[in-house]
Parts: structure tokens; sequence; C-alpha cells
């Protein structure tokens, strides 16, 4: 299966000017062109944003320290999004986007530490609610895996893959489904720098098939009404998803962990607004793995522009954070100023099913 895929308009060339302060405002031009193009050719047919699970994650990291709260924990949900979409050449595919397989993804060494300090009991049902697995929201969209085409995540954090598309010491849950990946994601992760380790499943993409992935550089412009964008920083192989549905263009990653991220002069969260005044800054970083902070803060104005403002408050931007800062009784002065709740475009229509009813 042949990878048909564009370039958005201007973004690589931007990226490649190396004076940090130019490059953001190149950034931000070629953005506007990039986001113009996306939406002349959307929207995608249908999707589905899924619900998968509901973790603590440090206050300190959340805001890049700006938050202030006794709380040392936020609470973000995590979901997945199921894109179904039609490439260049007019083939009708599927896109899973941040399939978590988060009982995995425990291994990740600050998970596992931290499920060791409070117990499975604390650690479990205390900290972490489940909303739903890939599975059972696959199945709740009458998908069957058969008909997944691509899998990609916006960094890989967390992630272990083998359980997908196979590798060391697992099957593949999907039988025909590659990975898309940044190659300086995938090749960073095998060389993990002690300061990345904490975020990496150990192994996650051990013994994983060549032929089951797709390294790529730079934008990957899939089809009319969907992309997936280089915003590199948080990761150096970090990317977003760029779909464009009836409500307009949305972006989604963890570049920022709320929609407020982008819009920190309408944050009701105590510190963040004056934080950003203070220091000037138009974005807030979620600050846990800064590989490259100048270039984050770029590529959240990249994904802040891309996105445009809501429809629903002109004050917020369509950013739909891929872990979404959440209200919890354990996080008290945390809960999100504003959220889209979700992400939706049509329904959802099984190819299998097509074909049956021809």
């Amino acid at each position: 299966m042949t990878v048909s895929l564009k370039k958005l308009p201007g973004l690589e060339e931007a990226w490649r000017e190396r004076v940090a302060g130019v490059r953001l405002e190149r950034l931000r031009v070629a953005a506007v062109k990039a986001r113009e193009a996306l939406l002349e050719s959307g929207p995608v047919p249908a999707l589905a944003s899924c619900p998968l699970v509901t973790f603590p994650y440090p206050t300190v990291f959340a805001f890049s320290g700006a938050a202030l709260s006794p709380a040392p924990y936020v609470m973000m949900t995590n979901r997945m999004q199921v894109v179904q979409y039609r490439d260049w050449e007019g083939q009708p595919r599927i896109l899973l986007f941040n399939p978590t397989d988060y009982d995995r993804g425990e291994g990740a060494p600050f998970y596992a530490k931290l499920l060791e300090r409070y117990g499975v009991f604390i650690g479990r049902k205390v900290l972490r609610t489940r909303h739903g697995t890939v599975a059972s929201h696959l199945e709740a969209l009458g998908l069957r895996p058969q008909d997944v085409d691509y899998l990609a995540f916006d960094h890989l954090h967390v992630q272990d893959v083998r359980g997908w598309v196979g590798g060391e010491g697992a099957s593949a849950f999907f039988p025909r489904a590659r990975l898309l990946v940044q190659r300086a994601e995938w090749e960073g992760t095998k060389h993990l720098h002690p300061m990345q380790r904490p975020w990496f499943v150990p192994d996650g993409i051990k013994g994983v098939p060549e032929d089951r992935v797709v390294a790529l550089e730079g934008d990957a412009w899939l089809g009319p009404g969907v992309a997936v964008v280089s915003t590199p920083g948080h990761t150096m192989g970090n990317w977003s998803l760029a779909v464009v549905t009836d409500r307009g263009l949305f972006v989604v990653s963890e570049n920022g962990v709320a929609t407020e991220s982008y819009s920190p002069e309408r944050s009701g969260i105590p510190g963040v607004r004056a934080a950003a005044e203070h220091l000037g800054y138009e974005v807030v970083l979620n600050g846990n793995s800064r590989e490259h902070s100048l270039d984050q803060y770029s590529s959240m104005v990249v994904e802040k522009v891309l996105a445009g403002p809501s429809k629903e408050d002109g004050g917020f931007v369509n950013f739909f954070p891929s872990s979404e800062l959440t209200a919890s009784l354990i996080a008290p002065a945390l809960s999100p100023s504003f959220s889209h709740r979700e992400i939706s475009q049509g329904q959802i229509r099984p190819p299998h099913a097509r074909v049956r009813a021809a």
C-alpha cells in the first residue's frame, strides 16, 4: 500500500530558517497559507473523538510552572481521533490518531514509578479512569481492525506500538495498518537521551517490522481536509493532526494541555494569565519534555494560526488537546476555562459495510 500524500505550502521552507525569531515570523506567515489550503480542500467525510483514559500529570509541567494550586497533579483525558477521508487518489482511508494502549503505556518509567509509589488501588482506581479501549471504540463505530489503514501519534511518549503493528513479544492487532511517524521521532526513540527516558516505554518499538512503518520528514497532507503537520519541540519528531470539519479547522496535539494554552490572556486558572503577561508569551507550553523549547513555542504559534478562532467563542482557538486538562475534585483550581468537549464530523461508515451494501 503506497501512502498518497502532498506537502502543505510554505511551512517546511520556513522551518529551514536558522534564526529562531525570524523562523517564528516566517512560520506565522506560512501557517496562514497552509490554513487556507486545508480549508479550501475540506471538510473530511467523517471524524470521531474517542475518550480513552483520564490520568494524573504533574501540575508543574502542565503550564510550565505558571499554574498556582496546592494540587501536585492536574487530571488529563487522552482521546483518540478516528478520521475517515479520501486520499489524493480517491481511495477511502481510515486513520487513527493517538490510539493509545494505556495499559502498556504504564511501562513508561514516570508512570511505572508513580504506580509503585501509590499502589495499584490508588494508581489505577483513584488516579486513573478508563473510558474505553481502542478496540471497544472501534467496535462501537462498526470498524474492524482490518479496516484501519494508518496509525499516527503526535509523539511517542508512553506509547508501546508493538501490540498494534507487531514486535518483540506481541502480535499485531491491526493486520494491515501502517504506522506513520516522523523519522526524527522514530530514530530518537531507538536511542533515548537520559532526559527523554522517563516518558518513553522501554522497548516500546522493539522488533516492529520495518514494512509496517512509514518514516516521514515534515508535513504529510494525506487528503482533502486532513494533514499531520510537523510541530517539533515537545519532542523533535512531534507533529499535529489538522482536520477540517463543519465547525472549522481543528488542530490536535499535546503541545498544550488546554485550549487556553493558546489564549492564556483568557485563562481563569490562577497564575497562568499573569505569567504569560509578565513574560510576554502568547502561548504557554506543556513543559514536561523540553527537547527544544523555542521550536515548541513556534510550533504552538503554527497550531494557533492553523486552527483559527472558535465559532463557539472567538476568544479561543480550535485547538483540541490530545490529552486535555480535565476538571477534578483532586485538582482544585485546575479546571479548564473553555473546552471544545469533542470534535466530530459526519458519521464513520465502515468500509466492509459499504461492500456488503453494494
